[in-house]
This record gives C-alpha cells, sequence and structure tokens, in this order.
C-alpha cells in the first residue's frame, strides 16, 4: 500500500511529455538478501515515482561473489524536467542508496566507468549513458522499508559541510569494502573511505615563516655527495610536497573529532591509521582485524550519519 492507502499497482510514471527524464542506478544483491519487490512501482514525491526492475543482462555470477537466488535490480527514478535536473537527483540517488547501506548495515557497491554515478536517461528516446550499483544484504527488506530509507536522505534539506564529492566516495569505499573478500582488504578499504572523507589542510601560511631554514635544509641535501643523487632527489621532492599539507593521519583525526567530538575515537583513529601503514608498508601487522574491522565500521557509520544530520536505522 502506498501512504495515501492506495494500492501501489496504481501508481503510474509521470506524463514522460511534461517530465522526460529519468535517472537510474544498478542494485545487485548477491543472494545472501533479496529485496521483497512485489509491486515495482512507488510514488516517490511530488511528480516523481520509483520503479524497481529486474536486470537479468548484467553478469554478476562472474565478477561478484554470488550465492543462489542474487539479484540485479535496476533502479530508476522518473519525472524530471531537463537532463540537468535528472543527473543532480541521480547523484542524490546515489547517495540514498548507499545512506540505505550504512543506515541498515548492509555492503553495497557502486560500479561505474564513467564520471557520475548514475545514468540519465531520455524516457522517449531511451538511456543516454549508463552506470550500475552492487549490493548485497543479509536480511530481507521490504520495499516500503527501501523506499522510507533513501527518502530520508534524499529529501533530506540539512546542508552538509564537508565537501559533497568527497562524501559520496568515501560512503562508496565503505559500503563496498564489505564485499571484500579477506580482512585485510576489507581494513585498508575502511580507512581508505576515511581518507577520502578528510581533505587536507594547506599549511603554507605556517610554513612561510621557516621557508629559509626549509630551503637550507633542500640546498643541504642537493650538494650531500654522500648521500646518492636518486635519495636526495626523493628526499627534496617529499620535503616540497608535504612540508605544506596537513598529513593524512591528522586530517582523519580532525574529521572525527569535528563530528564525533569523543575522545575514545583518537585513539581508535591512531590504532587503525597505524595498523593500515603496517599492512601497506609492511605488508603485515599484529593487530587483531577483526576487533578493528568492526570498531572501525561503526565510527564510520556515526560520523556519516553526523555528516548528514541523520539517524542510524541499526547501530
Amino acid at each position: 500500500m502506498s501512504e495515501d492507502g492506495k494500492n501501489i499497482n496504481s501508481v503510474t510514471e509521470p506524463d514522460a511529455d511534461k517530465f522526460p527524464y529519468g535517472t537510474k542506478i544498478t542494485i545487485f544483491l548477491n543472494g545472501e538478501i533479496q529485496f521483497d519487490l512485489k509491486d515495482r512501482i512507488y510514488q516517490f514525491g511530488e511528480n516523481l515515482t520509483i520503479k524497481f526492475v529486474e536486470n537479468r543482462s548484467i553478469d554478476a555470477q562472474y565478477t561478484e561473489r554470488t550465492f543462489p537466488g542474487f539479484q540485479v535490480w535496476d533502479v530508476m527514478l522518473s519525472g524530471f524536467r531537463s537532463a540537468c535536473d535528472a543527473e543532480l537527483a541521480g547523484i542524490k540517488l546515489a547517495e540514498s542508496i548507499l545512506w540505505l547501506s550504512v543506515s541498515r548495515k548492509f555492503p553495497a557497491r557502486l560500479i561505474s566507468d564513467k564520471s557520475l554515478p548514475c545514468t540519465v536517461y531520455d524516457r522517449t528516446r531511451g538511456p543516454s549513458f549508463e552506470v550500475s550499483a552492487y549490493a548485497h544484504m543479509t536480511r530481507k527488506e521490504k520495499i516500503e522499508e527501501i523506499v522510507e530509507g533513501m527518502k530520508e536522505a534524499f529529501f533530506s534539506e540539512h546542508e552538509i559541510t564537508v565537501d559533497g564529492e568527497r562524501l559520496l566516495l568515501a560512503m562508496e569505499l565503505f559500503s563496498s569494502s564489505q564485499l571484500e573478500v579477506t580482512q585485510t582488504a576489507r581494513f585498508i578499504s575502511l580507512v581508505t573511505s576515511l581518507e577520502a572523507l578528510s581533505a587536507q589542510r594547506n599549511y603554507k601560511e605556517y610554513t612561510e615563516h621557516v621557508k629559509e631554514k626549509i630551503d637550507e635544509l633542500i640546498c643541504a641535501i642537493k650538494i650531500e655527495d654522500r648521500i646518492p643523487e636518486n635519495i636526495r632527489n626523493s628526499l627534496v621532492g617529499r620535503i616540497k610536497r608535504d612540508m605544506d599539507i596537513e598529513s593524512v593521519r591528522q586530517a582523519i583525526l580532525r574529521v572525527i573529532m569535528q563530528f564525533l567530538n569523543d575522545k575514545e575515537y583518537k585513539q581508535l583513529v591512531e590504532e587503525a591509521y597505524t595498523t593500515r601503514s603496517e599492512l601497506v608498508h609492511d605488508g603485515k601487522s599484529d593487530a587483531d582485524l577483526h576487533k578493528l574491522i568492526d570498531d572501525v565500521s561503526k565510527m564510520i557509520r556515526k560520523t556519516f550519519a553526523a555528516c548528514l544530520n541523520l539517524s542510524l536505522y541499526r547501530d
């Protein structure tokens, strides 16, 4: 049933002549969960309908980790007067699916070989370009819960204070990390999502105070014959590149403290980034990855919720 008590099957898409454009993403469910979509078209807002169409053309069984009963759904949002409006809504639709994944605690993957995380199409002519999203779940989600969960983010009027593109990428990396087979790959992806969210600040206004000393150091390195030339070049390059910007570790810590403001997360960020560095640079770590993944995942989900000013559906 729809919100006004009418059967969802009675919902029709907006007039294609007045609202010719739509936007689409594709959701992959690996079989651990299935969408229970007996009714596949739903009123999403004024002059907006959302439709779920099963996609049987994607060879997900060869490209993803699947179980018997996996599903692939095209999620199509219709009701836009221009391609520009549909494009903006498509980005918001992708964010809404990712929020659904974060809030309801199931993994998701956005797959795209183009710059946008959505497909914009002219309903009077057919699709113009394509993109898809994969998602894995461990429970059945009813159509009403799916749509309401997406609407929560889609229609939010909260103005986010972080870069929107960074937030979208961070949520994508977080959700898709849960599809990784190994704990190591999953953990590295989790920390990478934090890096994507955390823009490094420029320190040039501060390093200007010691610019002469930095230049002297660079000069000393360049003329030091006891250091091989390739190492001298590397050292000089790192000083020039890294001296003026905030470290990744500090940027992550600053963002986490900005949104969560809990000192216990400072130690967790330090442990997580140290472990990530050990894994990437040394190939191993003695950390308890299972516990660390669980703790970092909870921290990241709370951060996304704070960024969007929304409440998590599941802890």
